[in-house]
């Protein structure tokens, strides 16, 4: 991987935008699709385009066949979000899982004392 894509990708990925990596198995080729815009590498013909975009919609990397031969589509989402609203003893244990999981967790509770950083670090 070139470090112009490393750098785009982790750009992407680190301000939570929905990513996917293009590869093509016969030439090598590798193309970065960001918010389903081409911003890196060669350009991708609609067949492409639309095979990222069913990617992105069923959060699924897989193989797809091209004109060019075939394609290894990577994604990227941003993490899913859990919002959790009540700060009492189920989402105590409820939010270290979530977050072990990869979701994205907001914890909402108007009452001071249940949503403390002691309680929700």
């Amino acid at each position: 991987m070139k470090l112009d894509l490393l750098a785009a990708l982790n750009e992407a990925r680190s301000a939570k935008r929905r990513t996917c990596l293009v590869r093509f198995l016969n030439t090598h080729q590798e193309s970065l699709v960001v918010d389903g815009v081409v911003r890196v590498g060669p350009a991708l013909d609609a067949q492409v385009l639309e095979a990222v975009a069913a990617a992105h919609r069923q959060d699924r990397s897989g193989s797809v066949e091209t004109p060019d031969g075939p394609a290894f589509l990577q994604v990227f989402n941003p993490p899913l979000r859990l919002v959790v609203v009540g700060a009492v003893h189920i989402a105590q244990a409820l939010v270290p899982m979530a977050t072990l999981a990869g979701y994205a967790v907001t914890v909402l509770d108007p009452r001071r004392g249940f949503a403390t950083e002691a309680r929700f670090p």
